[in-house]
């Protein structure tokens, strides 16, 4: 039997995106607002896998993304980075506009790498804001 979703969406694994105890679910919410089938794919640090790559790790999203564009017939993959990433403190951000700088060069080179191993599939970027501690907003993102 074949399964078939319209797209992967590839998120960083921290617990305030994903289902809270209050019954929030950023991640759910967004998934709903684009209102398509998706495969989830959580790694610390979204994509950092890929452009920072430890031994292996940029092996595995690679793995899970190619599974769900050769399995399930994604057609678009979303990164979504976030604003106040624990991954991301090794940087020490001195100011958020260096940090939103950062999130932008590695979200648009994973989306570079992406195009280059998924031909003819999209790779889309965004970038979920904080509006409130705790809340998010996700927006489209340009390349630096």
């Amino acid at each position: 039997m074949a399964y078939n979703c319209e797209a992967a969406l590839v998120v960083c694994e921290d617990f305030r995106l994903h289902q809270r105890a209050n019954g929030d679910n950023f991640i759910a919410k967004y998934i709903r607002d684009l209102m398509i089938d998706c495969d989830l794919i959580t790694r610390a640090g979204c994509i950092q896998d890929l452009v920072r790559p430890k031994p292996g790790s940029a092996e595995t999203v690679l793995r899970d993304l190619s599974v769900s564009v050769t399995l399930h017939h994604a057609k678009t993959i979303y990164l979504v980075g976030h604003e106040d990433c624990g991954a991301y403190a090794h940087f020490k951000f001195t100011s958020r506009e260096q940090e939103l700088a950062q999130h932008a060069a590695d979200l648009f080179q994973a989306k570079d790498i992406l195009e280059k191993k998924f031909p003819g599939v999209a790779v889309e970027v965004r970038f979920a804001e904080l509006t409130q501690v705790g809340i998010f907003r996700v927006k489209e993102i340009n390349r630096p």
